[in-house]
């Protein structure tokens, strides 16, 4: 039985004629007639009684009704969602990012951004010790942000801003009269990491594995408050991001110190798989983060 049957059944069970069923579905009298002996031969029974020049069911044509309705709702409501995916209205936008401390400036995003799409579902992973270019491409996620990427095939990427990194320590370290640090002021300092591995550090990636240089301990705290606390304590030493720290510097119990003379960079961007279809939802939401966190952290730096 097809799907055409099931309308079929269900607009002559409705209008109990083959004559007013067939300007719903835009076939001729003859169409239906043919379809609905076919739909009775395949089953062995009578779908409709004959009755004062009127259709109606009988029990099997009951039962084949209660099970039209059925489908065919549920293939209507299917419909109406692709439809609503397809145009970018509706649908789930999942989301990863490299880093931990990008997180706070999310909740005025996605206020924005519901806005314009309130039928949106903005879901969060929080797991970024897998690599998220993985991730992308295995459909675990639909966008994430990254600041170290590989040029992955059948990948987008979107770039966003780009930053400076900079060494925070306390206002009585020996490091607070500096110009800048080099890979050799990290070895005899503990430094406070956000997450694993140090290959996605851009202080290991960029100055201290090229140099051969270990720190005399790593910790990893993913709370920037609690990293902050620890900075201010003298427990270790963190490299992060000015527009991160802005809101802790108004204080002045922290200094900002250059890593290397030539610093260290790093260029965010939004990263998708490469679709030509790609919902109209995840462009806006590329572009709000454009507008959001773009703006903020280039502002400050």
């Amino acid at each position: 039985m097809e799907i055409r049957h099931l309308k079929l059944i269900r607009e002559v069970a409705e209008t109990k004629s083959l004559t007013k069923a067939k300007d719903a579905l835009f076939l001729s009298q003859s169409a239906l007639s043919h379809q609905l002996k076919e739909i009775e031969s395949q089953l062995g029974t009578q779908l409709f009684h004959r009755v004062n020049k009127q259709l109606i069911l009988t029990n099997a044509g009951k039962m084949v009704l209660e099970s039209a309705e059925r489908i065919l709702k549920e293939l209507e409501k299917t419909e109406r969602s692709i439809k609503k995916y397809v145009s970018g209205t509706s649908g789930t936008l999942r989301l990863a990012t490299q880093c931990y401390t990008c997180y706070h400036w999310l909740p005025s995003l996605m206020a924005d951004f519901k806005k314009e799409f309130p039928n949106v579902e903005i879901e969060i992973f929080h797991n970024n010790n897998a690599d998220v270019e993985d991730q992308i491409l295995d459909g675990s996620i639909d966008l994430a942000i990254i600041y170290e990427n590989s040029n992955r095939q059948n990948v987008d990427y979107h770039e966003l801003f780009r930053d400076e990194v900079f060494a925070i320590v306390p206002k009585n370290h020996p490091w607070a009269k500096k110009s800048y640090v080099e890979a050799t002021d990290f070895a005899d300092q503990n430094v406070i990491i956000h997450s694993y591995p140090l290959e996605s550090v851009s202080l290991f990636s960029q100055v201290l594995i090229p140099e051969g240089i270990s720190p005399r301990k790593v910790m990893q705290v993913q709370v920037t408050e609690a990293v902050v606390e620890l900075v201010k304590a003298g427990m270790g030493v963190n490299v992060m991001a000015k527009w991160i720290l802005e809101p802790y510097l108004k204080n002045e119990d922290l200094e900002l110190i250059p890593v290397t003379k030539r610093g260290i960079h790093r260029t965010w961007a939004a990263i998708t798989l490469k679709d030509e279809n790609r919902p109209q939802y995840l462009e806006n939401f590329i572009h709000h983060l454009r507008c959001n966190i773009g703006e903020l952290c280039c502002c400050v730096n």
